[in-house]
């Protein structure tokens, strides 16, 4: 049987008990359609699970013992506890970011909801036994935060001063908002870029304020922000200009990575002495496969380039500009 609807008809039971008198199991059973062992076997789970103070007299029928005792709203297992704290933990990697605080707000009251006598509580496993290595974060303006979330929510233009990664100055730019997402940590936003014509990756981080216009937009037909993640390699998505990466990874590398997932739509098989692997990315923008050539780089002799010839070039570009520091 549901362990959703035992928990349902505990509740009846509970609320039945301290509305009346000369509550007895026969009443419970008619009223809940059950049989009178079944109501027995609640009312023994309800005093041995949850310590519920049930007595029961020929005159008063079940009462409480504890008049102002309740049943928690929330019943978990040992189990749901643990995906609990490792939702709690999780939170912790988003200190510092708006959101933060939402979800710290809702974690408390889910934990407020629980018994105070159950026989796990929300801090299992003790700490020594489980711990995160948040990465460093990126902060996020909140008032940017929720005033870009408006206007993704009513679909109006903004304003928006963002700092540019290229020239290191301050741009005005106007876009249209569509979307949020958070790469590896850190938070984007994907939206129709007014000056390029186009749409566009924005840092959020980047983004030193906001003004909301009387502007309205509709989304492009053409944007969909599944195929962008789909593509997408580390902190960059974008749909434009996809070309299928084809590496050869072996050695020690190859043993270290061969059951990772590193992108969405990766496909592996098996190599001498170690595995391919494709998968398709935007080779757009102004430095593209940026992120893939960090990558590459990362695992120095132990990864071959198949394909694309674009990026095998620019990974030997990018080898031969650090062998000339490295000779400095």
């Amino acid at each position: 049987m549901s362990s959703n609807i035992q928990h349902e008809r505990l509740h009846k039971i509970h609320q039945t008990i301290r509305a009346r008198s000369g509550v007895n199991r026969k009443i419970l059973a008619d009223r809940l359609e059950v049989s009178t062992r079944t109501i027995q076997r609640d009312i023994d789970f309800l005093r041995n699970r949850y310590c519920a103070p049930i007595e029961f007299s020929a005159e008063r029928g079940y009462f409480y013992s504890e008049p102002e005792w309740e049943l928690p709203a929330v019943r978990l297992s040992e189990r749901d506890l643990f995906a609990l704290l490792i939702a709690r933990r999780a939170v912790e990697l988003y200190r510092g970011l708006p959101v933060a605080g939402s979800l710290n707000r809702i974690f408390r009251k889910i934990a407020g909801t629980l018994s105070d006598k159950i026989d796990v509580y929300p801090d299992y496993p003790p700490e020594r036994h489980l711990s995160f290595a948040p990465e460093p974060l990126l902060e996020v303006d909140e008032r940017v935060w929720s005033r870009l979330l408006g206007a993704i929510r009513n679909k109006c233009s903004i304003q928006m001063q963002y700092a540019s990664r290229n020239s290191g100055g301050i741009r005005k730019k106007q876009v249209d908002p569509y979307h949020i997402i958070n790469m590896q940590g850190d938070w984007y936003f994907y939206g129709w870029d007014h000056m390029r014509d186009r749409v566009s990756q924005f840092l959020l981080h980047r983004v030193k304020s906001i003004r909301i216009l009387k502007i309205s937009f509709e989304i492009r037909d053409d944007f969909d922000i599944n195929k962008i993640t789909e593509s997408s390699f580390g902190s960059f998505g974008s749909s434009e200009k996809l070309k299928t990466v084809r590496l050869i990874i072996t050695g020690n590398m190859g043993e270290l990575m061969a059951e990772r997932q590193f992108h969405p739509q990766q496909s592996v098989t098996p190599a001498k002495g170690g595995f391919e692997i494709r998968f398709p990315v935007s080779a757009a923008g102004k430095r593209p496969f940026y992120n893939v050539i960090q990558w590459i780089l990362s695992m120095g002799r132990d990864v071959e380039i198949l394909a694309p010839q674009q990026l095998r070039e620019l990974v030997r570009d990018e080898i031969l500009a650090m062998k000339k520091n490295i000779e400095k």
